[in-house]
């Protein structure tokens, strides 16, 4: 693994170890997210600095000397003192990674600063019991009256109860100090000799029969996991690494019942509420998520911690109270035992790169799309070497691995203005195992809906090889021409051509069993028959909805100027996509996340409807719920919006008068938005920018769509 991505995963452990205590609570006022103009010349270049990891304020370069990582410089003809560092300082210095001078009961910096100071408990009694409380799981909200104020950060026996080394600000950060962790809030898996201990319960049918949910059996019905009775202590020595020929089967739902409470009550959480729309794919007919996925996380730390806090994210959200903390606990811990298990340079597994996947997955919810791709850099690395393109098809874990990773890549690329990293042999294979086994297994409806997806991705990844090569301008205005012609043929042969299995009119959705009347707001109507497709065919109806919204960014795109026709048929895509939307938010059988799918549909549509009071409001409440439901917008796409709704109140939050903004939703957009404020790169700039979906379209107030008309498209650059 290339060092970038050590730095990338140290700078990430740092940030998300231990929350500031003022977001934590939301006792504080929430300043307001930084604005990201609309100007910015086009880069010639935009790979020119991938020499640079894009999550450091600073540029900071493989292999760096360490003498080119110290924080501040001692002045010349000046001795450097070397100070000692505490692990007793109070919890909102420590995580600012500043000195705490541990003044009680407020330290010197939080006084001037008028933050919450907050100490850690002090550690139990020697010999006392070692068994946790949930209580435990988070920083007491307490102001401790006293602390241990020893200087030595290797003394005393009570050093795992401590907090991390809180480090000077002229002191050299050493090579451990972001790879460890305290672990006195994390409970220990219990391990036995092996790993057949974890048992396997079937929970389905079998293969590609998705639809059973397994039950669960722990605290069903409970808001929140009651108290631990895990052992808390050092950090586990080890990772389990799980072989490819030791990967649990489809169907088959793990028994976790071995792991501590809190990780139990989160898994099963997860398996009621956690769909495959929740990541943004299209189909799951071997139930991985809740199966194959969870089967390897109770075999591996790293990836267990990370499905556990994205658990923890949406439970947090669903509760009226609820608390960022547990979710940033759980984040870091998988943070800090990927980057252990790392730097011990041991040969990667699935289970690894289905870590890099799922924190990848808790970015793209935070709205932070430049970390997102530092994660995709890495998985790109370990999927090429664990696989090739005909490899990876032969599991339904390795075809959802691709799935997965394609996703991002396209997502990326599209987003960002610049080319897949996956080449096209890989999207090719997928269609081709995908249409033997349709052609083998007649009568199974979910091939043929991945042979159909697997197209539609083909000619999103294509999009983005063209896109990428005319942003870099390696591609003349005729051969541009040619190759977008082409790809807006196939994108029309695509539609044309389903299988008549997936649209079949019998599974057409033609009542709605809502209570919600019509609202005279409402731009299109909730409960027109004949918009969604009921199961087995639900993924026809995410399908096209992403062709409306892929003929859009395509058509935006053109490289001549749009006629009067062309912005007409612009317009009945973005309508198309309202009409979807509503109908998936409204009609109560709607698969939980499937709205989370669409949200790349509902933000280009919006730029090709009507702009009025009307439809923006329209707009501007999915937007509000989508950020309700954990996807949260980042500060650039919300300043650019504003500009397109002529409101700039859209950047705090899209509603007025703070409309369903709770406080844990303002907790994680400011720690969101602080954490998607350090791009540096002309890549990741390009991604924060997004450069390439608003490059083309005129969003001031001089512009405005006729009546009758499409989206204006005027021919400027951002």
């Amino acid at each position: 693994m290339s060092d970038y991505y050590h730095h990338f995963l140290s700078s990430m452990a740092g940030v998300g170890g231990h929350p500031n205590a003022n977001q934590l609570d939301g006792s504080q006022s929430i300043p307001p997210p930084p604005v990201v103009p609309m100007g910015g010349s086009q880069l010639s270049n935009p790979y020119q600095s991938l020499g640079y990891f894009t999550g450091f304020p600073d540029p900071v370069m493989f292999n760096a000397p360490k003498s080119q990582r110290s924080r501040r410089k001692s002045a010349p003809g000046l001795d450097h003192i070397k100070h000692r560092r505490t692990r007793s300082g109070c919890y909102t210095c420590r995580s600012r990674r500043v000195k705490c001078d541990e003044n009680h009961p407020i330290c010197e910096r939080c006084r001037k600063g008028k933050r919450e100071c907050i100490y850690p408990e002090p550690p139990p009694p020697k010999g006392s019991g070692s068994v946790g409380s949930r209580d435990s799981a988070g920083p007491s909200q307490q102001t401790s009256p006293s602390s241990s104020h020893g200087d030595d950060d290797d003394d005393g026996d009570d050093q795992d109860s401590k907090l991390d080394p809180i480090m000077d600000e002229d002191e050299d950060e050493p090579e451990s100090a972001t790879s460890q962790s305290s672990a006195q809030n994390f409970p220990l898996l219990r391990r036995s000799s092996t790993t057949s201990s974890f048992g396997l319960q079937r929970v389905g049918s079998g293969h590609r029969h998705g639809s059973e949910t397994p039950s669960f059996d722990a605290n069903k019905g409970s808001s929140s996991p009651s108290a631990s009775t895990s052992v808390v202590g050092n950090l586990t020595p080890a990772l389990l690494h799980l072989s490819d020929t030791a990967l649990p089967s489809p169907g088959l739902r793990p028994d976790w019942s071995l792991l501590p409470h809190e990780l139990q009550f989160y898994l099963g959480y997860f398996c009621e509420t956690i769909t495959n729309y929740h990541y943004c794919i299209v189909s799951d007919a071997d139930d991985f998520f809740r199966t194959i996925l969870l089967g390897m996380a109770i075999r591996n730390e790293a990836l267990l911690y990370a499905v556990v806090g994205f658990s923890a994210y949406h439970h947090a959200l669903a509760k009226p109270n609820g608390r960022m903390d547990e979710f940033l606990l759980y984040y870091n811990r998988s943070v800090t035992l990927l980057l252990t298990f790392l730097k011990r340079k041991e040969k990667h597994s699935v289970a690894t790169l289905l870590t890099v996947l799922q924190l990848a997955t808790i970015e793209e919810y935070l709205g932070d799309w430049v970390n997102l791709m530092g994660h995709q850099k890495a998985a790109f690395e370990i999927l090429t070497q664990l696989f090739t393109p005909q490899s990876i098809m032969q599991t339904s874990m390795g075809r959802m691995v691709l799935k997965w990773y394609a996703r991002f890549d396209v997502f990326i690329g599209i987003m960002g203005s610049f080319e897949t990293t996956l080449p096209r042999e890989w999207f090719s294979a997928s269609i081709e195992y995908y249409d033997g086994m349709a052609a083998v297994e007649l009568e199974n409806v979910s091939w043929k809906i991945d042979a159909c997806a697997s197209r539609l991705r083909l000619i999103s990844m294509e999009m983005s090889l063209l896109f990428g090569k005319g942003a870099k301008q390696d591609v003349s205005e005729d051969e541009y021409v040619v190759e977008h012609q082409r790809l807006s043929v196939a994108l029309d042969n695509w539609k044309e051509n389903w299988d008549p299995a997936l649209k079949d009119p019998d599974f057409l959705v033609t009542e709605f069993a809502s209570n919600r009347t019509p609202d005279p707001n409402d731009i299109v109507s909730p409960f027109t028959p004949g918009v969604l497709f009921g199961p087995p065919l639900f993924a026809s109806t995410i399908l096209t909805c992403e062709w409306h919204s892929i003929a859009l960014m395509l058509g935006s795109q053109a490289a001549s100027e749009m006629t009067e026709s062309s912005r007409a048929s612009m317009m009945e895509h973005a309508y198309a996509i309202c009409q979807i939307c509503e109908a998936v938010e409204f009609w109560p059988l709607s698969p939980a996340g499937s709205l989370i799918i669409l949200h790349p549909c509902v933000a280009i549509a919006a730029l090709f409807v009507k702009r009025d009071a009307r439809h923006h409001m329209w707009i501007r409440k999915k937007l509000a719920l989508l950020e309700v439901m954990g996807y949260i917008s980042p500060a650039t796409m919300r300043a650019r919006m504003a500009e397109l709704f002529l409101d700039e109140s859209c950047i705090r939050w899209w509603l007025p008068n703070d409309e369903g903004f709770s406080p844990i939703l303002q907790n994680i957009r400011a720690f969101a938005d602080e954490r998607n404020a350090m791009a540096v790169s002309a890549q990741s700039e390009n991604l924060r920018q997004i450069r390439h979906v608003f490059s083309r379209m005129r969003l001031g107030r001089g512009a405005s769509i006729p009546e009758g008309g499409g989206g204006n498209n005027d021919d400027e650059a951002a």
